[in-house]
């Protein structure tokens, strides 16, 4: 019979397990499921045991191995079980068993609605014998019952179905399934519930370390694979963390992540600033989830700026998310990804996998410590791949060397010290013609760069006196292209402070930003543009100095600071003078600027709140529209800030001055919402939505319920007609497609117009206050903010903004 242990004494306790082991001798009730064992010669046993069935006399071990359940018609195993989520494996030695012929073993196995696996003849081509098969997965169980279905095949008529032995262990709530919104990898925006799902394990890897075995998993029984010298992870070395230093903590999900043993080894790049890659092969037609098990000293340089960024791949499609890690650093943690493969091929694709580094690190991450991957059911609830029977393991290095694997190590490691002779010798010729290189660069880009009067040159023993040799003291904070100071510059009896940004040597951002900054600054002059001072080029040097901005960056106000929330009125007139200046890079000239790195922390405010926008190392010029009308785009790398970037942009690589619209969109709902564009952490599995606030911000716009999810200082205090005329352009800024996003004239007008509707429903309260008529309130209403004029209430003028002709066609600058 079936011999079912069941421990009633931790139904309720995660991570302890059921076993039914078909190495029984007691008599079967049901003629349904029948034992049957097979003798076989000792030296064909294969060497691995699989060591957790030994609940008996360790000689039964190869008894309950070679023993499997047979099942002639449907039936049904049962397990009382706690209410949840369990992780299901079944045990497979795929032989040819006493009067049945393995080629007969045609059958299905599912639980519930969900198709587990689905056993046909061609199952088992190219499957080596003395080979167990472990299948593994998670569903969640609604009662008390898990009931496994085994179908045979109705195609034959002597068909049946077996199994060797199977578990069901506890899984904590939402560590693989359950109340969770995971992203979507190459779809902004886009997350998946993992509530009505089930999940296949096809890979568990302790990435850098050995094979850790069941008994040694965090209380669920998972075996890892090792990863020493199988060649997973080229161009890679390992990295090894003491034991002491990792500390799991006491939360429930993080201690069952992994065991401590995955955190204490790692892989990471051989080459600095290089990507980890590696592929596996899957099948197509299904969605997989990819955790990545991470660990990152808290001693590790590596800030709010820099997220590692996953790259995933088949031969026919791309995409790529990114994740921070700030705040987990010094303790274990993973993440989690989805990719969409149910539109590739049928048949068995590689997925091709890297992480790397966001611009601007200052260490060489990111460290992988471990991998799992796992198989969604499709949309047919269905989990049944081509190959149900082929081994998903990570290949292994021999562990017996011959003579021929010998003279071939020492081959290679000839092979090795002549190649490493040759490539010394390079590199020092190519230091050489770099540091040549960089003197025909400094050359060229000193005839390139605009003369001194547009951008003045500094001496290093100038920029270093003005910021006392780079003092910490006076550093402001560090970006992409390096770390800006405070300074102090000295001309005669005149003292000017200033920001001066240094480049990181090791920053992917280097010459071309920094000629691009200089090349777009020194030829702009705009109030609402953050000016260039000078530049500093020397002893391998690359310093920009600009005008100071007393109050820093408009997110330091939004949510950054302790102080007082600034009012509306301040937050739309800064709103309006950024405005005016991505509006002046749109249309100063024949072509247009696309800034490229819209968001708040590139919008700065100086001493009387004056909004400028800063930061043109990502900027490109557009189109010359007075030659092609045709010619609407500019080709390019995807460039910008996870949160703020246009889905059209990062769909179809082409950049238009509209994705500076989609950007300043979301900056808007940012100034009205007071909440960063993309939220790290959410606390509640219904606050999930609001991980995005342009998702989010649209939502909101659609039921009709912006005013009360808007900061709770802003709300009643805005003039409903401002109000809806502000949110009204910040959704349309927001549209999927760039042709139906208004350009940045429409949203200055629509934005100065909610300015004066703020600014007469004031001075109407004002006059009602002082119990005055306000009937003549329209034509007293300011004209101008900061100097510039303000287009009339009431406009109906079909083109708008041709009202700023002094700023849409600049007569000087």
């Amino acid at each position: 019979m079936l011999l079912r242990l069941i421990f009633l004494w931790h139904l309720f306790v995660s991570g302890l397990s059921e076993i039914l082991s078909c190495a029984s001798s007691t008599t079967m009730p049901s003629p349904n499921i029948k034992h049957g064992a097979l003798t076989r010669d000792p030296n064909s046993v294969p060497n691995q045991v699989f060591s957790r069935v030994s609940m008996s006399d360790p000689s039964d071990l190869e008894f309950s191995k070679t023993s499997a359940c047979i099942f002639k018609t449907q039936s049904n195993c049962s397990f009382t079980v706690s209410p949840g989520p369990k992780l299901v494996r079944l045990h497979f030695y795929p032989i040819s068993y006493p009067g049945l012929s393995r080629s007969k073993a045609l059958f299905n196995v599912s639980i519930g609605n969900f198709t587990l696996l689905s056993i046909s003849k061609s199952s088992y081509d190219n499957i080596a014998s003395g080979v167990e098969i472990i299948k593994e997965y998670c569903v969640v169980v609604d009662g008390y019952t898990l009931n496994i279905l085994f179908t045979p095949s109705s195609d034959y008529p002597d068909a049946y179905g077996f199994v060797n032995m199977i578990e069901v262990v506890s899984v904590p709530l939402k560590l693989y399934i359950g109340d969770l919104r995971l992203p979507i990898i190459g779809q902004i925006n886009r997350f998946f519930s993992m509530n009505y799902t089930a999940l296949e394990t096809l890979y568990r890897v302790n990435v850098g370390g050995s094979a850790i075995s069941a008994t040694h998993d965090s209380g669920m029984s998972r075996s890892w694979s090792g990863d020493q010298g199988n060649g997973l992870f080229p161009n890679t070395e390992i990295v090894h963390f003491k034991n002491a230093d990792v500390n799991v903590g006491s939360e429930v999900l993080q201690a069952h992540a992994a065991p401590k043993e995955v955190y204490t080894t790692a892989r990471k790049s051989l080459i600095l600033k290089d990507d980890i890659k590696w592929s596996l092969p899957v099948d197509s037609g299904f969605t997989y989830l990819i955790r990545f098990h991470l660990y990152m000293q808290k001693s590790m340089n590596f800030d709010d700026e820099k997220r590692i960024i996953v790259h995933i791949y088949t031969n026919s499609s791309a995409s790529h998310a990114e994740t921070s890690l700030i705040q987990e650093m010094g303790v274990p943690v993973y993440r989690d990804f989805l990719v969409n493969l149910s539109r590739e091929h049928q048949g068995e694709v590689s997925l091709f996998i890297s992480m790397q580094q966001n611009t601007g690190s200052g260490y060489s991450v990111p460290c992988l410590n471990g991998l799992e991957i796992f198989k969604l059911s499709d949309e047919n609830n269905s989990l049944a791949g081509p190959n149900p029977f082929k081994a998903r393991k990570v290949p292994s290095s021999a562990s017996h060397p011959n003579i021929l694997w010998i003279v071939f190590c020492v081959f290679i490691t000839v092979v090795d010290v002549i190649l490493f002779v040759i490539y010394g010798g390079w590199v020092v010729l190519s230091l050489q013609l770099r540091w040549k290189s960089y003197l025909k660069w400094k050359l060229r880009t000193t005839k390139y760069l605009p003369s001194s009067k547009d951008c003045p040159h500094f001496t290093l023993a100038e920029i270093k006196l003005a910021t006392e040799n780079f003092s910490d003291a006076l550093l402001l904070g560090s970006g992409g292209f390096g770390k800006v100071y405070k300074g102090c510059i000295i001309d005669g009896n005149t003292f000017t402070t200033v920001a001066i940004k240094r480049s990181n040597p090791e920053s992917r951002q280097g010459i071309n930003e920094f000629q691009t900054e200089i090349a777009i600054l020194s030829k702009l002059r705009h109030c609402h543009l953050v000016s260039l001072i000078g530049c500093c080029m020397e002893a391998n040097e690359m310093i920009l100095v600009y005008s100071f901005m007393a109050k820093g960056t408009v997110a330091d106000h939004l949510y950054k600071s302790k102080e007082s929330p600034l009012p509306w009125k301040k937050r739309l007139k800064i709103c309006i003078g950024a405005a005016r200046g991505l509006h002046y890079l749109h249309t100063s000239g024949m072509r247009c600027i696309i800034h490229r790195d819209v968001k708040t922390t590139n919008i700065l405010l100086g001493e009387n709140w004056e909004a400028k926008v800063s930061d043109f190392g990502l900027s490109k010029i557009g189109p010359n529209m007075m030659i092609t009308e045709f010619e609407t785009h500019v080709s390019t790398m995807v460039k910008g800030s996870f949160g703020y970037l246009d889905p059209e942009y990062y769909r179809r690589r082409k950049l238009t001055e509209k994705s500076d619209v989609y950007s300043f969109g979301v900056v808007l709902f940012e100034v009205l919402f007071s909440r960063p564009a993309v939220l790290q952490r959410v606390e509640n599995e219904e606050d999930y939505g609001k991980m995005s606030l342009a998702e989010w911000a649209l939502n909101c716009y659609r039921m009709g319920t912006l005013d009360e999810n808007i900061d709770t200082f802003l709300q009643g205090k805005i003039n409903p007609e401002c109000f809806k005329t502000f949110t009204d352009i910040a959704t349309r800024c927001l549209a999927d497609k760039g042709s139906e996003r208004p350009s940045m004239g429409e949203v200055l007008c629509a934005l100065e117009l909610a300015w004066q509707q703020e600014l007469k429903s004031s001075m109407m309260e004002a006059n009602r206050t002082d119990g005055r008529a306000n009937i003549c309130i329209g034509v007293n209403l300011p004209t101008t903010i900061d100097g510039q004029r303000l287009l009339p209430i009431g406009n109906s003028d079909p083109t708008p903004g041709v009202e700023f002709s002094e700023i849409i066609v600049p007569t000087g600058r």
